[in-house]
C-alpha cells in the first residue's frame, strides 16, 4: 500500500469519537459499542446525520440534511442539480408526449371530417410554436443594427468577392425544398410555428460580412449607401420581443436575398426531417401542428400547394403531467 492512501487523520467513531481500528474502520464508522449503535439509528431516523458522509449534524445543518464540509456540501449540491435535471427532463418528455397525443387526435378528427379513411396518410408534423407578443422596437435596437451593418459594409467593400456565383446562387436558396410544391408547403409550415428560430436574430439578424458581400455581389448598382438604406427600409416599427429586428407580424421583413444564409438554410429538427422524407412524386401531405410546452397553438393541413389552417384549436387539454 502506497503511502499516498493512508489517511492523513486516524478513524474515529461518528458518536464517542473512539480511535478505530484499521479493520474496524474498514467496515464501519462506529465503534461497535451497543449504545453508539442505538444512539446513531436514533439520529438516521431523525434524518439528523450528512446524507453524504454520515456524521451526525449540528443544529444548524439539519434543515440542509448535510455536514459544513466544503466536499459534502459540494456532492449535495450535485446531487440535487442531478434530481432537478432528471425530474425536469422527465416532465418534459411527458409534455411533448402529450403534445404528440393531442396533435393525433387533432389529426384524426379534421382529416375524418374531410371523408379520407386514413387519417395516418397525411405525416404528423409537430412544430415548436412561438409565442411572444408584438411590441414597438425600441429606437435602441434601430441605432445598434445600423451601426452593426454599417461596420459589415465596410468590411465587404474592402475585402474581395472570392464566393463563387453559383456557391452564392446555392446559400440564397439552400433551405428551401427541392420543388417549387416542397417550397411551398416548407414555408406555410414556418407561417404556422411563426419563427421561433428568429429569437437568435437580436440586433444583427444574423448578417455577416459574407451575407453583405453575397447582396453587393448580386446587386452591382447599389453604393454602400444604397446597401445600408436597402437594409434599413425594411425594419418595421414592430417587432416581436425578444427576436429579431426583423421578425415581424408576417414572418420575416427581409428577402431571401437579403438574408444570413443560416435563415435560408435553417430548419427545426422536425421540419428538417419532414424535408428529407419528402415523396419523390404525387402531391406533398402533411398535417402540421405547432406547440409550445404541451400547448398546441395552431394547426394546418397541406396537400400539394394548397394548405388549411385548422380551425378550433387547441383541441380538449389533459391534465398537465408534473413528472412527479
Amino acid at each position: 500500500m502506497s503511502i499516498s492512501s493512508i489517511p492523513a487523520t486516524p478513524q474515529t467513531c461518528l458518536i464517542c469519537n473512539a480511535p478505530l481500528s484499521f479493520d474496524r474502520a474498514r467496515m464501519d464508522r462506529l465503534c461497535g459499542r451497543g449504545e453508539c449503535d442505538w444512539r446513531y439509528a436514533l439520529l438516521r431516523r431523525q434524518n439528523r446525520v450528512c446524507t453524504v458522509c454520515g456524521r451526525p449534524l449540528a443544529t444548524s445543518e439539519s434543515a440542509a440534511q448535510v455536514c459544513a464540509a466544503p466536499a459534502c456540501r459540494r456532492a449535495a449540491v450535485e446531487d440535487i442539480a442531478q434530481r432537478v435535471q432528471e425530474r425536469n427532463q422527465a416532465r418534459w418528455e411527458a409534455l411533448i408526449q402529450q403534445e404528440i397525443e393531442q396533435a393525433k387526435q387533432l389529426r384524426d378528427r379534421v382529416i375524418t371530417a374531410f371523408g379520407v379513411e386514413k387519417p395516418e396518410s397525411f405525416p404528423l408534423v409537430v412544430i415548436p410554436a412561438f409565442t411572444a407578443k408584438l411590441v414597438n422596437l425600441p429606437e435602441r435596437r434601430r441605432r445598434n443594427f445600423r451601426d452593426h451593418l454599417n461596420t459589415l459594409i465596410g468590411q465587404a467593400a474592402i475585402l474581395p468577392d472570392t464566393v463563387p456565383a453559383a456557391d452564392r446562387e446555392c446559400a440564397a436558396s439552400s433551405g428551401l425544398g427541392s420543388t417549387p410544391e416542397a417550397k411551398t408547403v416548407m414555408g406555410m409550415a414556418c407561417a404556422c410555428c411563426k419563427g421561433l428560430c428568429c429569437e437568435g436574430g437580436g440586433d444583427h439578424a444574423y448578417l455577416d460580412v459574407a451575407t453583405v458581400r453575397r447582396y453587393m455581389a448580386e446587386h452591382p448598382d447599389q453604393r454602400p449607401r444604397d446597401v445600408l438604406a436597402a437594409y434599413m427600409d425594411r425594419v418595421g416599427r414592430r417587432t416581436y420581443e425578444g427576436s429579431c429586428i426583423f421578425h415581424q407580424s408576417d414572418g420575416c421583413a427581409l428577402s431571401r436575398d437579403m438574408r444570413a444564409d443560416l435563415c435560408n438554410r435553417h430548419y427545426c429538427k422536425a421540419l428538417g426531417e419532414f424535408r428529407q422524407n419528402l415523396p419523390t412524386e404525387g402531391p406533398v401531405r402533411a398535417f402540421f401542428v405547432s406547440a409550445h410546452y404541451g400547448v398546441v397553438h395552431a394547426a394546418a393541413l397541406a396537400h400539394g400547394d394548397q394548405m388549411l389552417v385548422v380551425q378550433g384549436v387547441p383541441p380538449p387539454q389533459a391534465s398537465t403531467p408534473t413528472g412527479e
